[in-house]
């Protein structure tokens, strides 16, 4: 369920009819593509899961030690695995980090019912806020962002009409 690193991949069963249903939490009968999680590596997971799960209200759905990548994955999420939308936050055993985000990383958008109230919350706990809350577009709803403990960008909008 990481990303793939060459020369790391696992080796894919050679029973292919094998499934093991607990492994199978995007579905097993889906008919069309959808997206499933976006995953960013992290030094921290107490931090980590203080931002995603006691600040923004996500729920840990999964955590798996992954010895062939040498990792631990999370994976959290609002509403559970087949809503999609969720996050794989992954922790290397021999990384101590920092990690580069790079020029293609964007950010990783959440709707909140009330942005304001969502960034008071954040501020209150140290949070960085990198952009107060504006409207890209003319009736368009209220944008803010804010930086996770790795200095990710995390985008809030304003999901509840006012």
């Amino acid at each position: 369920m990481t990303d793939s690193t060459a020369g790391q991949d696992a080796a894919v069963s050679s029973d292919a009819d094998y499934c093991d249903p607990k492994l199978w939490v995007w579905g097993d009968h889906a008919e069309s593509p959808r997206v499933l999680h976006t995953m960013i590596r992290v030094r921290d997971f107490d931090a980590a899961l203080h931002f995603y799960v006691d600040l923004l209200g996500m729920k840990i759905l999964d955590r798996f030690e992954i010895p062939v990548r040498r990792v631990s994955a999370m994976f959290v999420g609002f509403d559970g695995y087949d809503a999609g939308g969720c996050l794989e936050i992954v922790r290397p055993w021999d990384t101590d980090g920092p990690y580069t985000h790079g020029t293609g990383y964007g950010h990783i958008a959440i709707g909140v019912p009330d942005v304001m109230a969502t960034l008071d919350r954040l501020e209150a706990d140290g949070v960085k806020v990198t952009t107060r809350p504006v409207m890209l577009l003319p009736g368009a709803p209220a944008v803010a962002f804010v930086e996770d403990p790795d200095g990710y960008a995390v985008e809030l909008i304003q999901t509840r009409r006012r």
